[in-house]
């Protein structure tokens, strides 16, 4: 079997290496942060793979395709057709759902398209239309043995010709009686209720009063009288101008009138069309003696009050379509508002100090006197907190009054003005979406939801849990014809299904928005729906998998890996996880650093020989030799007795079931369970939200929660997430930590700098001055080119050094600006040996292991991890971390194990300097060295959201039903007997 074989890869810090990949194989990229592995993975072979793919279409089919640029590499031969599955949910559109992303949701649609009944709202009987046969069959079934009519139907406003003009019409066509239904005494009548409803006075309408409609849709109603229109008196008295029934015939519904009675509904379904001008379908209605009524009709409709549902096609079940969208919020589920949340972000504030937060903005300065001058003259204290105010008071600046417009006045006149993209802005920061009045959420039309299948409507289908709906479809059972006309639907929504089971996001619904998932969550949908489409020869790059997942979920995944792998494929893998490293069957090690000191292959071979290479980074935490480091000093944590911890009480967000949590503080603590148990809706959006409110940093939303106490315990409290530290080109490590400001005064204190006038501003990168004129700064143009993508060259008036070339003459320690923002971390504490304010911040990078990053690196090019660590180091540099609540949700993202171990030790050099920190995490190292374990589970979704067991990692491990302590148990067990040479 032939090899993907690439050499002179010189990608970012790759150093002309040669790699050979086995085509049909499993291969991990593993080493340290910054070693290269997404340099090769991602920026090399997925990106040489997509584009030469996309080199074989058309002109004209490449201008639609997102190439990936064309990596710095020699060669490379062998390159399968490449698909990339990344960590990272970009997906920011409300439209897109679980459903629509899985694909799922576009075969329900078919799905109901083909096979669902549509039923009346009113009278819940299904609509079916009727031809003569199937007519004549369904009233003698229904009233065999009965005498009675068949009537046509004769409306007010449909009618064809009015007055004596309709009565010599219809004698000329030999009918010559007409039925006059019984208006209904027992209930008000249809003129009372339509004026009520209307506010109209109603026309009198002689409706017969339906009672209930049995199965079948047969109701029963008080018979009315036959009048005979063609004598003298009949034709001097005229038609009645109410709604009357045209009598076509008189007979017993029997088998052996059956050619009688199919002659009759044929004549009637002709006149039913013949004198109502409004009918697009013919129909006719079919009475008893005995008051027992039936509708049939030659279009689907209800038989009791003829509804007719709209024509069942696949865009009727699509939000995304105009013809299923709810017509209220256009298929988004919900409607923008004025959210008092965002206009009022401080209750606790008076109106003098601002707690209108647009009247206090600098454009409103105008509308601001309005409300003072109003409220003085109306007594209302502009000095009382806003919650305080009398609820009469708060309602007129609110909703205004004559003489004043009120907040929705004022959005409602900035709606005017909102083609101003100022306005817009303005109006957005305090808007927020509201459910839907009309469909509740649903996003789809009222009738759509009336369509069933096994009596469920898309809507309920799509709102449950992908386990409960894989239930649902495994029991649905179709007749004959259901099979042959959607079998192959049915086919691929179950295997669908068992993928998304498989790769561990069986708690989600498909109507889950996609842009609320993990990173890691994204990934396994886009998975599962790979493994959906069935493709082979392809090439997979993948970007971590088991980010996000529990180890009890790790084998599912590993199985869905080799799924693809038996399907043809080849599997190229950048992972730290134990379980994947071992069930690989090729290994790639990038090192022996990060930053300059990686970029080279430390090993490439088969996993089995991995084991015994003595020069890797990666293997000692695979099987460790040495005595097994604890991790931790322990620190006792008896909560009870504990003093220093926060209290949350009542927490019922998403999927918690009221739950009450204590955090002991100055411990590390970290929050775990299975995906989707409830960690993060609990910490991060009700803890820390909580948190924020309360020492008034911060108005975000939080869920549902009773009450939070100990806050008084903290004074700060910060998220620290893997989000970017910033997006500009200009924002880099040395920026964020606001050491580039000492930088750039050393170098104005020059002599040559102050000779020439030059000031710290002058070395800035932001402002006009001493920066490249052409690059603003970033080192880069991009050319756009037209059809093709755009393309990233370095400045030609700077060469890259961003700076103009009068500046970068000024030199300190025979070093220039741009000379420095290209060192790197540990070569610039040696440089700045003499400036504390300088070397301190670095000293810190270098505990966190990032002193391999250059001093200038664009924020933006920095991974999750990096970007992480890179906050908790701005965190260690700052002086004061005493009381301060750290919250990182799942940190070790990215990381090697080498640098797990880096985190941990700055983690609990936050605890001793005096700080709390809390982590949501799977990774059982960073579990084994807390100090206290908050594990939430048992399942995910409807089955988590509970507290399965607390307390330090011991006490969860002495826990049966907590799959974290069971995981964890058998960790160590594994590793001490490995480390002990058994």
């Amino acid at each position: 079997m032939k090899d993907i074989h690439l050499w002179g890869v010189k990608q970012n810090n790759l150093k002309n290496i040669e790699v050979k990949i086995p085509v049909g194989s499993m291969t991990v990229i593993c080493g340290p942060s910054g070693s290269g592995k997404s340099s090769l993975a991602f920026e090399t072979l997925f990106a040489e793979g997509q584009r030469r793919f996309i080199e074989s279409m058309s002109n004209y089919a490449r201008q639609f395709l997102n190439k990936a640029p064309k990596p710095d590499i020699e060669g490379i031969n062998n390159i399968p057709p490449a698909i990339s599955i990344e960590q990272k949910n970009t997906v920011k559109s409300s439209r897109s759902t679980v459903g629509t992303t899985t694909e799922i949701i576009d075969y329900l649609r078919l799905l109901f398209e083909k096979i669902g009944k549509s039923y009346c709202p009113t009278h819940h009987c299904p609509t079916e239309k009727e031809s003569v046969t199937e007519a004549t069959d369904k009233v003698i079934q229904s009233f065999a043995g009965k005498r009675g009519y068949i009537l046509v139907e004769i409306t007010e406003e449909g009618r064809v010709a009015q007055g004596k003009k309709l009565h010599s019409l219809l004698l000329q066509d030999g009918y010559l009686r007409i039925y006059l239904p019984k208006e209904s005494e027992s209930k008000p009548s249809v003129k009372a209720a339509t004026k009520k409803a209307t506010g109209k006075k109603a026309t009198k309408k002689t409706t017969p009063e339906v009672v209930v409609a049995a199965p079948g849709g047969i109701t029963q109603s008080e018979m009315g009288t036959v009048v005979e229109i063609g004598d003298a008196a009949a034709i001097k008295k005229g038609l009645p101008k109410e709604t009357f029934y045209l009598v076509i015939d008189r007979m017993s519904f029997n088998e052996d009138e059956r050619g009688r009675i199919a002659d009759s509904l044929t004549q009637a379904y002709e006149a039913s069309i013949k004198y109502n001008t409004t009918l697009i379908s013919r129909k006719a209605t079919i009475l008893t003696t005995e008051g027992q009524r039936l509708q049939v009709s030659e279009e689907a409709s209800c038989p009791v009050c003829g509804y007719t549902p709209p024509p069942s096609s696949s865009k009727l079940f699509s939000f995304n379509s105009p013809i299923g969208a709810c017509p209220t919020c256009k298929g988004f589920g919900n409607i923008l508002d004025i959210d008092e949340g965002k206009v009022i972000p401080n209750s606790n504030m008076s109106l003098a100090q601002g707690a209108l937060s647009p009247f206090w903005m600098p454009s409103a300065a105008h509308e601001k006197k309005q409300l003072l001058s109003y409220c003085k003259k109306n007594k209302i204290d502009v000095h009382t907190p806003w919650k305080d105010l009398p609820k009469a008071h708060r309602d007129v600046i609110w909703n205004g009054d004559k003489e004043f417009f009120g907040v929705r006045g004022l959005f409602e006149y900035l709606d005017q003005i909102k083609y101003k993209m100022h306005v817009r802005v303005f109006i957005s920061r305090f808007r927020s979406p509201f459910l839907c009045p009309t469909c509740k959420g649903a996003r789809l039309r009222t009738e759509a939801n009336h369509v069933l299948i096994a009596n469920s409507n898309i809507n309920d289908l799509s709102s449950v849990t992908i386990e409960e709906l894989h239930q649902f479809f495994m029991k649905l059972e179709l007749s004959t014809h259901q099979q042959e006309v959607a079998g192959e639907v049915l086919k691929q929504i179950r295997s669908r299904l068992e993928f998304l089971i498989r790769v561990g996001v069986h708690y989600l619904s498909l109507n889950r928005e996609t842009r609320t998932l993990s990173g890691g969550e994204y990934q396994r949908l886009i998975l599962a729906n790979q493994l959906g489409m069935g493709l082979s020869q392809a090439l997979y790059v993948l970007d971590e998998p088991t980010v996000g997942l529990h180890p009890r979920d790790n084998d599912r995944l590993i199985s869905i890996l080799k799924d693809l792998k038996e399907l043809g494929n080849t599997l190229v893998i950048v992972e730290h996880d134990h379980d994947v490293i071992k069930s690989s069957e090729h290994i790639i090690e990038m090192g022996p650093g990060s930053g300059y000191l990686g970029g080279e292959v430390v090993y490439s071979g088969t996993t089995k020989d991995f084991y015994n290479y003595e020069k890797s980074n990666t293997v000692p935490y695979l099987k460790p030799t040495k005595n097994w480091s604890p991790l931790r000093v322990v620190r006792p944590v008896d909560v009870e007795s504990y003093k220093v911890k926060i209290e949350l009480k009542g927490a019922k967000g998403h999927n918690l079931k009221n739950l009450d949590v204590v955090i002991p503080l100055n411990r590390l603590v970290a929050v775990t369970g299975v995906s989707g148990s409830g960690k993060s809706t609990l910490i991060t959006k009700t803890l820390y939200p909580a948190l924020a409110r309360a020492l008034d940093l911060d108005y975000l939303p939080a869920q549902d929660y009773a009450g939070l106490d100990g806050v008084d315990h903290i004074k700060n409290v910060l998220l620290i997430d893997q989000s970017p530290i910033g997006k500009s080109a200009r924002s880099s490590p040395i920026t964020y930590l606001k050491a580039f400001d000492a930088i750039r005064s050393i170098m104005a204190t020059t002599l040559e700098a102050q000779a020439r006038g030059y000031t710290p501003g002058t070395f800035s990168l932001n402002v006009d001055g001493g920066r490249c004129p052409a690059c603003k700064g970033t080192g880069f143009e991009e050319i756009d080119m037209m059809f093709m993508d755009n393309v990233v060259i370095p400045c030609d008036v700077c060469d890259g050094k961003k700076y103009r070339p009068e500046i970068l003459e000024i030199q300190y320690k025979n070093k220039n600006i741009h000379e420095i923002l290209s060192m790197t971390v540990s070569e610039a504490m040696n440089f700045f040996v003499a400036h504390p304010n300088i070397r301190k911040p670095l000293s810190v990078l270098k505990e966190v292991g990032l002193d391999y990053l250059q001093l200038g690196q664009p924020a933006n090019s920095l991974s999750g991890g990096e970007s992480q660590r890179l906050k908790i180091a701005k965190e260690l540099s700052q002086v004061q971390q005493k009381s301060t609540l750290y919250i990182l949700d799942e940190p070790t993202t990215g990381l090697h194990f080498r640098e797990v171990e880096l985190l941990m030790k700055v983690l609990n050099k936050l605890i001793e300097t005096g700080g709390s920190v809390v982590v949501v995490e799977h990774n059982l190292d960073v579990i084994r060295g807390s100090d206290y374990v908050i594990d939430l589970g048992p399942e995910a979704g409807k089955k988590g959201g509970n507290i399965v067991a607390q307390g330090s990692p011991e006490d969860i491990m002495k826990v049966k039903k907590s799959l974290t302590g069971q995981y964890l148990k058998r960790y160590l067990e594994e590793h001490t007997a490995t480390s002990n040479g058994k």
